[in-house]
């Protein structure tokens, strides 16, 4: 469990979400979500490399444990 909580604070220490908010910007795409950012989706499939999961709603079913925000797997398929 250790192992799955340092991923999101790796990827914080090397892209903040300033920068991700910057980089969003820049190349044009608007991030209309509230609840489910891209930076959220970054964490997402960071988390989702490095544990290996079978899909989007065995990561939805992970993310919790891994210290990810809980959303709906449809949330995360259409972001993603």
């Amino acid at each position: 469990m250790k192992n799955c909580i340092t991923i999101p604070s790796v990827l914080q220490s090397i892209l903040s979400l300033e920068e991700v908010k910057s980089i969003v910007q820049m190349i044009g795409y608007e991030d209309k979500a509230r609840k489910f950012t891209v930076y959220d989706l970054l964490q997402y499939w960071c988390t989702a490399a490095h544990q290996q999961w079978e899909g989007y709603r065995a990561g939805v079913d992970c993310a919790h444990s891994c210290g990810l925000i809980q959303v709906h797997y449809s949330s995360f398929s259409s972001k993603a």
